[in-house]
C-alpha cells in the first residue's frame, strides 16, 4: 500500500475515543462538540461555540480568533488531522469553567505519509456556555522533525 492509500485508509477509519461523550460534564460535552466540528472542517459552525473576543493560542504563539483561520495555517503543515480523545478533566475556577482535553493526533503529512500517536493537550476556559479561551499544546513539531523531512 502506498502512502496515499495509507493516508486515505487512516482518514476513513473510525476514530475510537477512549472516553464516551455522555459520561462528560456540560463543559466536556461542549468541548467535544466544538472539537468534532473542527475535525469535520465545519469551521463556521465551530465559531458559534466561541464567545465574542475569544482567543485560541496554538503552538508557535499563533493566535486565532476565528475558526475559519485554521485551514490557511494548517495547509502548510499537514493534509488533515484528527484528535483521539483520551480524557477530559473539568473544574470550576474563579474565572469560569476550565476543561482540559488530551489524547493523541492522527493524520497525514503534506506528502501523504500518515501519522498517529502524536500527543496533544488543550485547555479551554468557558463562561456562559461559550469558549472564551483555548490553549493548544502538541508534539507535531517533534513528530515532523523525527521524520527528517520538512
Amino acid at each position: 500500500m502506498n502512502a496515499k492509500d495509507e493516508s486515505s485508509a487512516l482518514r476513513e477509519r473510525a476514530v475510537v475515543h477512549r472516553v464516551e461523550r455522555d459520561a462528560l460534564g456540560k463543559g466536556g460535552r461542549l468541548v467535544w462538540d466544538f472539537l468534532t466540528l473542527f475535525a469535520e472542517r465545519r469551521y463556521a459552525e465551530a465559531n458559534g461555540y466561541l464567545a465574542p473576543g475569544a482567543q485560541m493560542l496554538f503552538p508557535g504563539g499563533v493566535v486565532m480568533t476565528d475558526c475559519t483561520e485554521l485551514p490557511q495555517r494548517s495547509a502548510a503543515l499537514y493534509r488533515w488531522v484528527r484528535k483521539v480523545f483520551e480524557r477530559f478533566d473539568e473544574y470550576q475556577a474563579a474565572d469560569g469553567l476550565v476543561v482540559y482535553n488530551f489524547g493523541t493526533l492522527q493524520g497525514a503529512w503534506l506528502d501523504g505519509e500518515p501519522f498517529e500517536g502524536v500527543r496533544y493537550i488543550d485547555r479551554f476556559l468557558i463562561r456562559d456556555a461559550r469558549i472564551v479561551d483555548q490553549k493548544v499544546w502538541n508534539d507535531l513539531c517533534l513528530a515532523a522533525a523525527a521524520r527528517g523531512k520538512p
